[in-house]
């Protein structure tokens, strides 16, 4: 075997290694096509494309009651809201149940985390009727 075909198979395989690894990178970044709405009673997604990870405070009451809509249409999606105290009022990824309420126990803000890989889909949550 010469040098250079020494380098060759060297350096090819190093080139391949280098090219998975950028497209491994650019595959993963965050990203976000799609509509967002952040208001202090609602937060609405409509993606058509997110990688990465959202976070939106809401300031709720006690008493009040959250309608839910999620639903993962391709990808992963997860999505957790969390009462002023850290403790989990939800969690899930939009593929089970798709439309229901949950009941807020305390004053406070409360934060909802979305972590999205290669998503589509959507979230929407706001206070019910009647509790605005």
């Amino acid at each position: 075997m010469t040098k250079r075909s020494k380098a060759v198979f060297i350096a090819l395989p190093l080139l391949v290694l280098a090219g998975i690894a950028a497209f491994l990178s650019c595959s993963n970044r965050e990203e976000f096509t799609g509509s967002r709405v952040k208001n202090p009673d609602a937060y609405l997604l409509d993606i058509e494309r997110m990688n990465g990870t959202d976070l939106h405070t809401l300031e709720l009451r006690q008493g009040d009651v959250l309608q839910i809509q999620f639903e993962t249409k391709k990808g992963s999606m997860y999505a957790q809201i969390k009462a002023p105290d850290g403790t989990s009022l939800y969690r899930g990824n939009g593929k089970e149940t798709t439309s229901f309420t949950v009941n807020i126990r305390e004053t406070g803000v409360y934060t909802v985390v979305v972590e999205a890989r290669h998503a589509k889909g959507t979230l929407h949550i706001h206070l019910a009727e009647g509790n605005q």
